[in-house]
């Protein structure tokens, strides 16, 4: 049978936006197997037969001659052997390089004689491709989502760019346009009773603040989420969760706690990322800093609020049709970027966040959207 290979590399939110993109590989490539070419977060991304094309996980490590090869066994991912990217390519009729940004797992593929070599690679490196996109990803007006649904509609000749704005591309696109409307894909089965286990309250009778970063210069004050989430219990018909993962308990106890003898709101703290798309399914709504959490919203279609620093919103920003964005200012007068995304994040006020909840929160309180998400 045909094989394709999918490759998306990076951290957590890289490959939850490249969802639309698998997606979309899928369905092109309808009747062949799937190789998802990657990191090794792919194998707790993907729930083992959701998608039954895909059967096979090539987890890159360091190199390209240092591949992971991971495969269904007893209805979970198993690593079977170890190989190296080329040889991983033998069988594959397609391999389809989403990271226009970086040619690097392209070069297997051609020294594999794959017949169909789809990418974007600029100058010397372009010989690598025989499906070329001219989109590289350097322009700063385009969604890390719809990077590769752009490259596929340009390498298949359905946009021609030349006399073009990118914004015109876009507006082209069909895949773009699709995913524009509905988000994200899910990769795995929504289970309401997972998502009350975990939460410890009912499917829609929690909301959830997600307090925490990479770095504490990305993200809101904690004293800004506790003031804020003491506003919030007196105005939302839910119960406030405060949202983390097990590494951070020190940083949600800020918010969740507060100081002696205060109100302690309930911790929640997914063990797994499969855990997480649930809890947050089961969730009214979301309010995150820029973040992937907020791309795990617009896969199960819980609305988000998104506070954003530095980051640009037309780039990095939520993607679920109804989610929202408070957007700090950032002061470019300072030289030390991570000081100036920290003041970013210090712009923004409790007001305006609460108001952007309470639109959000009446938003999903009308609107039939999500509910048949189980």
């Amino acid at each position: 049978m045909h094989r394709v290979a999918w490759v998306r590399v990076g951290a957590l939110g890289d490959l939850l936006v490249g969802l639309a993109s698998l997606v979309e590989t899928l369905e092109k490539w309808s009747d062949s197997k799937l190789t998802v070419v990657g990191s090794a977060l792919w194998t707790q991304i993907i729930e083992p037969g959701f998608f039954p094309q895909i059967d096979r996980i090539a987890v890159i490590e360091k190199r390209a001659d240092d591949v992971r090869v991971f495969e269904i066994r007893d209805g979970r991912w198993a690593e079977v052997g170890r190989s190296t990217l080329r040889a991983q390519y033998q069988d594959c009729g397609v391999v389809f390089n989403t990271r226009v940004d970086s040619p690097r797992q392209g070069f297997p593929a051609f020294f594999a004689g794959v017949g169909e070599r789809w990418g974007s690679a600029e100058g010397f490196a372009g010989f690598i491709y025989n499906r070329r996109a001219r989109h590289n990803g350097k322009d700063p007006l385009i969604h890390e989502r719809d990077v590769p649904l752009l490259l596929m509609d340009e390498a298949e000749g359905r946009i021609v760019r030349k006399g073009r704005t990118l914004s015109e591309a876009l507006a082209m696109s069909p895949r773009v346009q699709r995913w524009k409307a509905k988000g994200l894909p899910a990769p795995l089965r929504l289970k309401q009773d997972i998502a009350t286990a975990v939460a410890g309250a009912a499917v829609g009778a929690y909301v959830l603040v997600n307090p925490t970063s990479s770095r504490r210069e990305k993200a809101w004050p904690s004293a800004r989420f506790r003031e804020l989430i003491l506003e919030l219990e007196k105005n939302v018909n839910a119960e406030v969760l405060v949202l983390g993962s097990p590494q951070e308990t020190d940083w949600l106890r800020e918010v969740a706690i507060g100081g002696l003898g205060e109100r302690e709101f309930r911790i929640v703290q997914p063990r797994s990322i499969g855990e997480l798309f649930q809890v947050v399914a089961g969730a009214r709504w979301l309010l995150t800093n820029t973040s992937s959490v907020q791309f795990i919203a617009a896969a199960v279609q819980t609305p988000v609020l998104t506070l954003m620093g530095r980051a640009i919103p037309e780039i990095w920003g939520p993607l679920g049709p109804k989610d929202k964005i408070v957007r700090g200012v950032e002061p470019n007068e300072i030289a030390d970027m991570f000081i100036r995304e920290q003041r970013a994040y210090e712009s923004i006020v409790v007001r305006q966040v609460r108001e952007a909840l309470m639109s959000l929160d009446m938003d999903r309180q009308t609107s039939t959207w999500g509910n048949e998400k189980w």
